[in-house]
């Protein structure tokens, strides 16, 4: 019995022979936001709202179907725009305006404005818009700023001092404040640091909150992306299952077998002589933090160990097959819904079927246009400070994407055939809007006299009204694209069937 406890008692000395290679590399241990915050942070947004912007920033450039949601929100709308006067009794005076207009809409790079501002409070929830000099719209960074009460039923903007000190160099500080609005300046910042909390901040003129998802009284929006951000984390912890278990794959965890050394089976190896082997295996194992890869011209290598025959070396099964396919599908599907949008929609594909994409599409459009439309008010504002009080002028974008153009443009040609307003088939055919289609029609027939050399041939759309055969009838009556042809062809003259 002695004898027997004693080589009992042997092995589990054996037993305590182990050794640990971290898996750090493979992102196993790594937890940037868990669900534990997430649900913090829905308790209560508006408490952690700069958190969720931060956490929102993680997650559009850690998983790329988030970004390129924000691409499709950002690029979908076509943006092309016309303005809309409240009368056109002053003609002269509309030209003359139309033209400054115009001019500021070209400085502002009014398109791309709007674009980057979609994709901005899409991905944060909140911009605030600052027009410089009437030349430009200057997105300021939310974290710099103070927005807590609102005058006139609009919030009131007003910039953090205290920020600027966190660049240590004077020339920083002077650069900062020069590309900030022009209330901030020096003197501000001295006069608070020499007199204190009193002069922290400054009003800002000329700015506008736009923000999505945001209560009434709540000047910051929700990000977009929030709804899906559980299915992300999800996602996730899949993601580092598996990049362990390729980890495990590539670092294999080997076990050293110890048998017995006598016939009968009862004696096992002596402590020291596995301690010695285990040692040698471990060294071997780890002989490749020593290679000087830098002068090797093969970093990897076949590693050879001596074992006595009561000894074996086995690499560890791993599990490859943990999560199925239908997993996958679920994971994505589940966050494609919470985003609201259609995988067709992004990727395009077979990513659903035509009508749940239509349906899809329709709706992510409307939101889309629910930001546009906050837009248009910021910019008729710009334009309304610089018309007199007796003129109006309303700018607005065309409720067309790049999805459904060409139907938008058919739409206003029909227009067009049916009343001659000519204007909005002109803005859905230049994105720069009709004056650049009237300037090059200028150009070519006053300056290159295209007319006097090229002659298009006589048809349905070249014909004028004076031959009776296109545009308007004799009678005035407005005439269509089918009328056109008919006469062309002379089908007008044929008898009616009850005269034939």
């Amino acid at each position: 019995m002695n004898e027997e406890t004693q080589d009992v008692g042997s092995w589990t000395e054996l037993a305590s022979l182990s050794d640990y290679f971290t898996q750090y590399g493979s992102g196993s241990s790594l937890y940037d936001i868990t669900l534990t915050d997430l649900y913090r942070y829905l308790k209560n947004p508006h408490a952690n709202i700069e958190n969720i912007r931060k956490a929102s920033k993680y997650f559009t450039n850690k998983h790329g179907v988030v970004k390129e949601v924000l691409r499709t929100m950002k690029s979908l709308p076509s943006l092309n725009y016309r303005l809309s006067w409240s009368s056109y009794d002053d003609v002269k005076k509309i030209k003359k305006y139309e033209s400054k207009i115009n001019e500021f809409l070209d400085d502002i790079d009014v398109v791309n404005m709007v674009r980057d501002g979609l994709y901005e409070v899409g991905e944060i929830g909140t911009i605030v818009t600052c027009l410089r000099a009437k030349k430009y719209v200057q997105f300021l960074d939310i974290d710099d700023l103070r927005i807590n009460k609102q005058r006139n039923g609009k919030w009131v903007v007003e910039y953090d001092l205290s920020t600027i000190s966190s660049y240590s160099k004077t020339m920083d500080k002077l650069a900062i404040i020069e590309s900030l609005p022009d209330e901030v300046t020096l003197k501000a910042y001295n006069l608070y640091k020499n007199k204190g909390e009193d002069y922290r901040y400054v009003e800002l003129k000329n700015c506008d909150v736009i923000s999505i998802d945001a209560n009434r009284n709540f000047p910051f929006g929700l990000p977009y992306t929030l709804g899906a951000w559980s299915s992300l984390l999800q996602k996730e912890v899949i993601n580092r299952v598996e990049r362990s278990v390729a980890d495990r794959i590539v670092k294999q965890i080997l076990i050293l077998y110890a048998n017995t050394i006598d016939k009968e089976g009862i004696k096992p190896p002596d402590k020291a002589i596995i301690t010695h082997y285990f040692n040698e295996v471990s060294k071997l194992m780890k002989r490749k933090d020593g290679i000087d890869y830098t002068n090797s011209a093969e970093s990897s290598g076949t590693g050879v160990v001596a074992l006595p025959f009561f000894m074996k070396l086995q690499a560890l099964e791993v599990n490859t097959e943990m999560f199925k396919k239908e997993l996958y599908d679920k994971v994505n599907n589940d966050v494609f819904m919470n985003l609201g949008v259609s995988p067709a929609l992004i990727y395009g594909g077979d990513g659903g079927n035509f009508s749940s994409s239509q349906v899809n599409s329709s709706k992510f459009f409307r939101y889309i246009f629910s930001i546009i439309d906050k837009f248009e008010r910021v910019i008729n504002q710009y334009i309304k400070s610089m018309l007199p009080k007796d003129l109006g002028c309303k700018f607005s974008f065309t409720r067309s994407t790049i999805l459904d153009h060409d139907k938008y443009v058919a739409e206003c040609k029909e227009l067009y055939m049916q009343t001659s307003i000519i204007e909005p088939w002109l803005n859905a055919l230049d994105p720069n809007g009709y004056m650049s289609l009237l300037s090059q029609a200028k150009y070519e027939q006053e300056v290159l006299k295209t007319q006097d050399f090229i002659k298009p041939p006589l048809n349905a759309h070249t014909l004028s009204g004076a031959d009776n055969l296109g545009g308007r009838p004799e009678d005035g009556s407005p005439t269509n694209e089918n009328t056109i042809k008919s006469k062309t062809s002379g089908g007008n003259q044929n008898p009616e069937p009850q005269s034939q």
